[in-house]
């Protein structure tokens, strides 16, 4: 059973992601349905989002402050919204009290005979170090219902996220997951988070995290309203 809540250190920044201009001799594409997108998830996620006194994201911060929802899209300075390919990524950088803290907002619908299963994932860092959370929801136009992990995401065992034999570090050490929807098309990528304590144990032991650990890759299935490998 993978820890899903956990403190780990960024390895590496993710670039945001741009949109490529589609040439002049691509076919028009149809209006998605404002009701299936991810900007409509995000909006009906914050009408009931009751964050832990202990988040720190922007998301927290402005359900703490009762912002509305415009004042909430502006906390973010960059963003990327694409309801063609039903995705969007924000961040946004707001100063505590301990320091800066860095937000970053992805979600993605995928779509199923006129509802969607909205992924949203929220992550703020400080410090280098990072904190993640995520929800899974059905919706519509006129149904919102969050849902657990395990009914639309298939069990995954931590030897999947190691290449070969775990080294000694991570041996035992159950791993935390951070869904990350592709961009374009269907797929959910899961990242393996490494708890600190083991991250400082592997390195102190030379081992090349990058090189030990790999993501799992989930296809989203219509047919059965779930992901799979």
């Amino acid at each position: 059973m993978l820890k899903r809540d956990l403190l780990f250190t960024v390895m590496g920044g993710a670039a945001l992601l741009t949109g490529v201009a589609a040439a002049q001799t691509d076919p028009p594409r149809p209006v998605p349905d404002p009701a299936l997108g991810p900007l409509e998830g995000v909006r009906r996620f914050m009408t009931s989002f009751q964050p832990a006194p202990d988040e720190a994201s922007l998301l927290a911060y402005a359900r703490q402050e009762g912002l509305d929802w415009a004042a909430t899209q502006n906390l973010f300075g960059t963003q990327l919204t694409d309801p063609g390919n039903h995705y969007l990524e924000w961040r946004g950088l707001s100063n505590r009290a301990g320091g800066a803290v860095f937000t970053t907002v992805r979600a993605a619908t995928f779509l199923r005979a006129g509802q969607a299963l909205l992924v949203l994932n929220r992550e703020w860092c400080a410090a280098g170090q990072c904190q993640v959370r995520h929800v899974f929801a059905w919706q519509s136009a006129g149904m919102w219902k969050v849902v657990p992990e395990a009914s639309v995401i298939p069990a995954l065992r931590d030897e999947e996220f190691t290449v070969g034999r775990a080294p000694a570090c991570l041996r035992g050490v159950p791993l935390g997951v951070q869904y990350l929807p592709a961009r374009l098309g269907t797929t959910l990528n899961v990242l393996p988070l490494v708890p600190e304590a083991a991250r400082r144990a592997c390195e102190a032991a030379g081992v090349n995290l990058s090189a030990a650990t790999r993501p799992v890759t989930l296809n989203w299935t219509v047919s059965v309203g779930k992901f799979r490998r």
